[in-house]
């Protein structure tokens, strides 16, 4: 699995590169991060205490430097899927990856828009079970996908949604993170701003839209998940041009369209017009 690494060289090449997370990489040494993010991902692990890791196949979205897909190897996973569409963060994955001997799949050009078209080879085929189609594809379906800071940054919430539950086995967890608006009954997303003027809440050119909670619970059952209420956390950031602005993190179980109300269901088939669910595996 690569070259061994004495501490001193591993500290070294720690120091030579930016960091997003916050990964242990051996006793005594973690790449550093962003700090301020670290109470976001503790709720983020209160909330995955909702979800079984082991043996399971995992899917993680937009990996950055990969703390998540390591956590969740860690944890027991039997396969995971570290995915993102930004080529240069490669490098620290790749790092971290041969310093933990780690296991985790990198496929570093896969768009959370394009999930079921950029996982097919692995949804296709599995030649430890071969079975016929389409029973092959619903076997290696995910159990948990892990979509987590990703969804205010799409300018198509909706449409990365329908594509994790089209990868995923029903009966399977969605771990969600994301900004939100909260202390408000409206179901509301909020539009931060025309591009050069992207700052109605946060001053980002990446951040589109912030939800409100009920409005993240109606999203995610309306893309045929349904969120399970006790795992639902939250963090304020404060009041920010008259939204109360904070983080939310969840865990919502696959459900199948026969779960759901029979017109509603109808109109999910027609893709024509709600793309992004692959109908065959409602």
């Amino acid at each position: 699995m690569g070259r061994f690494w004495t501490d001193q060289e591993i500290l070294d090449e720690i120091n030579k590169r930016r960091w997003y997370h916050k990964i242990a990489l051996r006793p005594g040494i973690v790449t550093p991060g962003i700090s301020l993010l670290e109470n976001v991902w503790n709720m983020t692990r209160q909330s995955r205490e909702y979800i079984q890791y082991s043996g399971k196949r995992v899917l993680d979205l937009a990996s950055f430097d990969g703390m998540w897909a390591f956590e969740a190897e860690q944890r027991g996973a039997s396969l995971v899927v570290a995915t993102d569409c930004m080529q240069p963060l490669y490098l620290n994955f790749e790092f971290c990856k041969n310093i933990l001997q780690s296991k985790v799949l990198p496929l570093y050009n896969t768009s959370p828009y394009k999930l079921w078209e950029g996982l097919q080879v692995l949804l296709m085929d599995d030649f430890t079970e071969p079975l016929p189609f389409p029973h092959q594809i619903r076997h290696n379906q995910f159990d948990v996908v892990q979509h987590l800071g990703l969804l205010y940054h799409l300018r198509d919430p909706m449409w990365t949604l329908s594509q994790c539950r089209s990868v995923i086995k029903p009966g399977g967890h969605l771990l969600l993170e994301t900004a939100c608006i909260l202390d408000t009954n409206q179901s509301i997303m909020v539009y931060n701003g025309a591009p050069g003027q992207m700052n109605r809440i946060y001053k980002d050119d990446t951040t589109w839209w912030l939800p409100s909670v009920l409005c993240i619970e109606e999203m995610l059952k309306s893309t045929l998940f349904e969120v399970i209420p006790e795992s639902i956390r939250t963090i304020p950031s404060g009041r920010i041009n008259n939204y109360n602005a904070g983080r939310i993190s969840l865990v919502a179980r696959a459900i199948s369209g026969s779960e759901i109300d029979p017109n509603c269901h109808a109109e999910l088939l027609r893709i024509f017009r709600n793309p992004g669910i692959v109908p065959d595996y409602l």
